[in-house]
């Protein structure tokens, strides 16, 4: 069986086994949202589900759990996943290769990751001959790091070797090892790396760099065809950037299971992170895309002439920024 056909198994089991309804409860629309990592920054979407804000624009979803954001992205082209909430250069690149991804909302704009390495490997310049892990290659932050990393003097093409480990809590157990000499994270394994005394290499948010992360993403033909569908989940993003922070406990309580840690002392600061770097008005900041362009073209020249504006579908957010539905949510 292929991954694709094992994805839209696992997604056709979701349908018939969950969400079942009583014949006289309102009707809701399913749907389906892939999402590519169990990191503290995605976990928002899981708190909107279980806090039942989907439901309360008519939405019945179901998370569906594809590692990395080049495999969820293509599952999204192929039609398997209609949305996904994902960060990063997959949806850019897709986009540059010829796909009709589009990213329609961001909750958070700052790249705020955290290079942490083994003890031995101090400054950037300890990275040559050493292996560095990634979820998989083509990634967000193989991209990313590829970029910084040859910013700071060291060639992506000789001097480091990128190795797919899977998933950030897979690759903080490979690198305390020492399987792996170096990683990102970004809470709750940033946190959980510095407790195990793991060297922070690069801390990402002191450079003054644009992320897209915590994002609806799609593709245009599925936006076009689903506008109304599509209107309610932006709805509910908005609604749950302020729940979110309404909420403290619940959040952590939902986080603790969405990024696989129940430490309180990891959890906490986590929560703290997110809520610092999330933006009340979910717009896509196109310095973002930008810099997503620079780490792509590094493999894809095509990225040096590719118009940021064409992933970018800012209109559902324009509207409830414009109807005064947003500032109403804030100020409840």
């Amino acid at each position: 069986m292929t991954l694709f056909r094992m994805i839209a198994a696992a997604i056709l089991v979701l349908m018939l086994t969950s969400g079942v309804h009583s014949a006289d409860a309102p009707k809701l629309e399913r749907l389906v949202i892939g999402y590519p990592a169990p990191v503290a920054s995605l976990g928002i979407v899981d708190v909107m589900r279980k806090g039942g804000l989907f439901k309360k624009n008519g939405l019945d979803v179901d998370l569906v759990y594809i590692q990395g954001s080049p495999i969820l992205t293509t599952a999204m082209v192929s039609g398997q996943v209609p949305l996904s909430f994902i960060g990063g250069a997959a949806i850019v690149a897709s986009a540059v290769g010829g796909a009709d991804t589009v990213y329609l909302a961001c909750g958070i704009n700052t790249l705020y990751w955290r290079v942490f390495s083994t003890p031995d490997v101090k400054t950037i310049a300890d990275l040559k001959g050493k292996k560095i892990g990634v979820t998989t290659i083509g990634s967000q932050e193989d991209s990313v790091i590829r970029f910084i990393l040859k910013e700071r003097g060291l060639n992506p093409d000789r001097d480091f070797a990128m190795v797919a480990v899977g998933g950030a809590p897979t690759r903080l157990a490979a690198l305390s090892k020492g399987a792996i000499h170096a990683s990102t994270f970004i809470p709750p394994q940033d946190i959980a790396a510095e407790r195990l005394g793991l060297h922070e290499l690069i801390d990402m948010s002191k450079l003054g760099l644009y992320n897209p992360g915590s994002c609806f993403a799609s593709t245009k033909s599925y936006v076009k065809a689903h506008r109304d569908t599509v209107m309610r989940v932006m709805k509910t993003f908005v609604e749950g950037l302020r729940y979110y922070k309404d909420n403290r406990e619940f959040v952590l309580k939902v986080t603790a299971d969405f990024a696989q840690n129940r430490d309180p002392e990891v959890l906490r600061p986590t929560y703290e992170v997110v809520t610092r770097f999330q933006d009340r008005i979910p717009y896509v900041n196109m310095k973002g895309i930008e810099f997503m362009l620079k780490t792509l073209e590094l493999r894809d020249p095509r990225a040096k002439t590719f118009d940021p504006a064409s992933v970018v579908d800012s209109s559902f957010i324009q509207e409830l920024d414009r109807s005064g539905f947003i500032d109403a949510v804030w100020k409840k």
